[in-house]
């Protein structure tokens, strides 16, 4: 009991200060086309998202793009920035973050050549003896991650590994479908590559709040609160249509 009182006063001390000295976020993000990135409409679904979520709250929001894994060391830290966008859960990476509930969900896919002669698989057991590419420090599939009887090959992000792919340096690319026929078409390739077999899996897309920061439970509170509001409102809807992903 009394455990609880110090922790409930420590949240209402943290909301005090919080709101005292207005409210502000830091978001580390990467170029993750076409759902978030520089180079897209208002930098792409995400961004009008995460926009919708907090400013309406009367935050700032205050958003940088860099590498996967700087974006993900830096949230983890907590010190360059509270949170992360565009990220999928696992256990691992709950050592480090408060998880927001989703805003989107990502099927992923092993995407290969047309010409590639394997067009469908029952598990990836059946694929031993090919070469796979992801990319490096992304966790896309609990089944992928744990294959270590699977030949693996580091990209250096999306478009390098859909690049490995056309060059066939490797025989199959683990991506997003949207990220890798995205890429694909930037590249004036998207009718080399296809989707093989059923998705390995469908994973739902978080923003995650660093542990190391205590007031980044308010900021979570607040994200949930927004994301459930923007959803009832019908605004999530609209700003989907926007960018032609109804």
């Amino acid at each position: 009991m009394r455990q609880m009182k110090v922790s409930l006063l420590i949240i209402l001390l943290l909301a005090m200060t919080f709101s005292a000295h207005g409210k502000s976020i830091t978001i580390c993000s990467y170029e993750w086309p076409p759902h978030h990135g520089t180079e897209l409409q208002d930098e792409g679904y995400t961004a009008d998202i995460i926009r919708a979520i907090f400013e309406p709250q009367g935050y700032t929001v205050t958003k940088t793009f860099l590498p996967w894994a700087r974006a993900q060391l830096y949230a983890q830290e907590g010190k360059n920035c509270d949170a992360i966008t565009e990220i999928y859960f696992n256990q691992e990476r709950l050592k480090h973050y408060w998880f927001g509930a989703p805003y989107s969900v990502h099927e992923v896919y092993v995407i290969g050549l047309k010409s590639h002669s394997v067009e469908d698989y029952r598990s990836l057991r059946d694929l031993t003896g090919y070469t796979f590419g992801h990319n490096r420090g992304g966790s896309l599939s609990e089944e992928f991650d744990a294959a270590d009887y699977l030949h693996k090959q580091e990209a250096d992000g999306y478009r390098n590994g859909i690049e490995l792919l056309l060059k066939k340096r490797i025989d199959f690319f683990i991506s997003a479908r949207s990220v890798a026929f995205y890429e694909a078409a930037k590249l004036g390739q998207r009718d080399k590559i296809r989707a093989v077999g059923e998705p390995l899996e469908r994973q739902y897309v978080h923003m995650a709040f660093s542990r190391k920061n205590p007031a980044n439970l308010l900021r979570l509170q607040d994200y949930n609160t927004g994301l459930f509001l923007l959803l009832k409102s019908g605004k999530y809807a609209e700003i989907m249509k926007k960018h032609g992903l109804e």
